[in-house]
């Protein structure tokens, strides 16, 4: 069957930037906040100002309030209304008080109120219809209709919703204990098209239909279910909240969220405004957040995070790190440490430039390959020790050196300002045999590729002279890479592992032999095969666990490609793929690109690839590991299975991406809440309760992921044929 290629075109891709006490405003004495083209004017207790191309500048007026009104920006200042034209305020009209709000009505009429009364604008002039209840914050009319005037509606933090009603103008009170209202404080008030009266209070939102019929928010399931402190609804129908839990979107029928994190410094917001081009405002009590969009390929997306990669993620030789920020959400202010996976992760790292040359043949990426792979191969000329692998190299002017764990740091004996990191995993294995193979087969030169079949060699004899473990300098083989026939089959606290590390060692030896030609590892293949059922481990490699530990899902994944690439006895291959469609189907639930990938790339079946653009889609341009804050949404379900595991509970299905918990392929995209703790209650009794069970910790907005998460799916999907840009 042919597989199918999708061709997913432009998508809308949002960025941010905070507006900070940094930059000279204090987001707490933020009153208001208006678009008027693409200049965002924000009314302070210090003063208003103009946020325009990234620059902030100070006005020579102070106003109240700002409003946006049918391509005309006014500004309150004192009991005056101002028109605002370049940065200038031209006065229209003096009143006795305030002013407080303005409403351009479906006809085009406009209203307006002060602290005390209602105006209408009748032939340039305001004219004073009625006074007002006390502590009226908002207007909204839907036309001028001169018999009674029903159509104008106020409300008031105190005295509720009220219509203007009548010969003589008076106020008619809807009272949540004789109407669908749902509080006495009324927050913003809005009118959609059709004419209904959306209201916005302390306990969400109502919509109205004008007579005797209301839904409350928490009856549609497409309605916000949140306070609601602002309004924004655009001319072709999109609305937007600003929620004590973030922004709120509803667009194509849609709600989608925009929270605490990755968008927003606090999750409350308190104003917010939407430019004609979509850029939202949302105002928060620690800073203005900027929201902005533009149309993106993925393929533009892959370009950005390359440029990113070279940028901010390549430490020393050439190997791909988290990087470590000394200011929230700063890449600039970051650095670049060792960890305990460099091996692993420059291997993905390559691997998806390996597949990037072989799709594209740039001469770039065969260059980034080159730098990986050459530095991969130091880990292993690194330790003086035929085969023997380290996890990490250092220097002298490394933050750090010289210190950790002395009894696994060791001096290079050539050079004293070198220093290594053993105690190696099967996790560091894996990403070397990986990207071997693929650079081996889409990069590599004659030359290299001897290069290449010698390092691959040393390590697989090492492992299996050692009794199929990694054996350190000290003689001891290392606590995770154990691939013994005896433990993973006979031991039950290699349960969880056995599946997966018989993947491993099976797809080391076959990466072995094809880039060897060397029989013997066949042969050793076949032994682990008939003699230790390493074949059998591998039919369901994978332990169901409640969707609690990820570790060795990205290790599964990775491993699959080799084993079915390069096994060439088709029934064997037919065992094989009974574990990567068990696993495949446990996991689609995660719309993980790179897991989908790989099941699309080895078999003839689809993999969900629309959901994998998706994904792609919906990664945040930064890559910051954010806080979270999702409990609050519509759409989440819980999973209790957990708690047969002694972890909280998680989400059943994730979020999408640009919300979720931001992870490598070996954490936990279920985590509802992460680093929200001083806004709710975050159970620690987590995933997060041993070092095996990562991604549910460290979600502060001062580290972020490698860029690998997109381009290695990406890369791959376009090197098979399954992405199309």
């Amino acid at each position: 069957m042919k597989k199918y290629t999708l061709n997913f075109g432009e998508f809308k891709q949002y960025d941010k930037v905070f507006i900070t006490g940094e930059q000279g405003i204090d987001p707490e004495s933020v009153k208001s906040v208006a678009f008027c083209g693409d200049a965002l004017y924000i009314a302070t207790q210090e003063g208003a100002f103009e946020y325009k191309n990234g620059a902030l500048k100070k006005l020579p007026f102070n106003a109240s309030a700002f409003f946006s009104q049918r391509d005309a920006l006014y500004a309150a200042i004192g009991n005056t209304l101002c028109q605002v034209k370049g940065g200038k305020a031209k006065k229209l009209a003096s009143f006795d008080t305030p002013v407080v709000g303005v409403s351009t009505a479906l006809d085009g009429s406009l209203w307006l109120i002060t602290e005390e009364e209602l105006f209408l604008l009748e032939d340039g002039e305001f004219k004073k219809i009625v006074g007002l209840p006390s502590e009226t914050v908002c207007v909204a009319a839907l036309d001028n209709k001169t018999k009674y005037g029903e159509t104008v509606y106020v409300g008031s933090t105190e005295e509720g919703l009220l219509s203007m009603k009548g010969k003589r103008r008076h106020w008619a009170e809807l009272l949540p204990d004789n109407t669908g209202v749902m509080s006495r404080k009324i927050n913003c008030l809005q009118i959609d098209a059709l004419g209904h009266l959306w209201v916005g209070s302390d306990e969400g939102v109502n919509i109205y239909d004008g007579r005797n019929y209301w839904f409350k928010g928490n009856e549609i399931y497409s309605v916000p279910d949140a306070a609601i402190n602002d309004m924004y609804f655009a001319p072709d129908g999109k609305k937007y909240f600003a929620t004590s839990t973030g922004v709120i979107t509803l667009c194509e029928g849609k709600l989608s969220y925009f929270s605490y994190g990755a968008w927003l410094m606090h999750p409350t917001v308190t104003r917010l405004a939407v430019s004609e081009n979509g850029t939202i405002a949302a105002v928060t009590p620690r800073g203005i957040s900027i929201i902005t969009s533009k149309e993106m390929t993925l393929a533009e997306k892959a370009a950005h995070f390359d440029a990113l990669t070279e940028k901010y993620f390549m430490r020393n030789e050439g190997y791909h790190v988290d990087r470590l920020l000394r200011k929230y959400g700063d890449l600039e202010s970051g650095w670049l440490p060792n960890s305990d996976n460099d091996g692993l992760f420059t291997g993905l790292y390559c691997a998806s430039q390996c597949f990037r040359y072989g799709a594209t043949g740039d001469e770039q990426a065969k260059k980034n390959a080159k730098r990986a792979v050459e530095a991969m191969i130091k880990l292993t000329e690194v330790t003086g020790k035929s085969g023997f692998t380290a996890r990490a190299t250092r220097y002298s002017d490394d933050e750090y050196f010289g210190m950790g764990n002395r009894e696994e740091w060791h001096v290079c004996e050539d050079n004293p300002d070198c220093e290594w990191l053993g105690e190696t995993s099967s996790d560091e294995m894996t990403g070397h045999y990986f990207a071997y193979g693929l650079y081996y087969d889409l990069v590599a030169d004659k030359k290299e590729k001897k290069k290449i079949a010698e390092v691959v060699k040393k390590i697989t004899d090492h492992i299996i002279e050692n009794n199929f473990h990694l054996c350190d300098v000290d003689g001891v083989p290392t606590t995770w890479a154990n691939w013994e026939p005896d433990l993973l089959n006979n031991d039950d606290r290699w349960y969880f592992e056995r599946g997966t590390n018989s993947l491993e060692i099976l797809s080391f030896l076959k990466t072995t032999y094809h880039v060897t030609g060397d029989e013997k590892y066949n042969q050793v293949f076949d032994m682990l095969i008939k003699k230790h059922h390493y074949a059998m481990n591998c039919m369901q490699y994978k332990v169901e666990d409640a969707h609690i530990a990820h570790i060795d899902d990205q290790l599964d994944f990775t491993n699959i490609y080799n084993l079915l690439t390069y096994t060439e006895n088709e029934a064997q291959k037919e065992i094989f793929k009974m574990g990567l469609t068990h696993h495949y189907e446990y996991e689609r639930v995660e719309r993980s690109p790179f897991f989908n990938m790989v099941y699309g790339a080895l078999t003839n079946k689809p993999c969900d690839v629309e959901e994998v653009a998706k994904s792609l889609s919906e990664m945040n341009l930064d890559l910051v590991v954010w806080p979270t804050y999702n409990s609050h949404r519509k759409d989440i379900v819980w999973d209790y299975s957990q708690e047969d595991y002694g972890c909280a509970p998680q989400l059943k299905y994730p979020v999408e991406y640009s919300s979720r918990l931001l992870v490598n392929y070996d954490g936990n995209p279920f985590v509802c809440d992460s680093g929200a703790e001083e806004f709710i209650n975050i159970d620690k009794k987590s995933a997060n309760r041993a070092a095996a069970l990562p991604g549910t910790s460290g979600a502060n907005g001062m580290r972020t992921i490698m860029p690998y998460v997109y381009l290695l799916p990406y890369w791959m999907g376009r090197y098979h044929g399954l992405l199309g840009d």
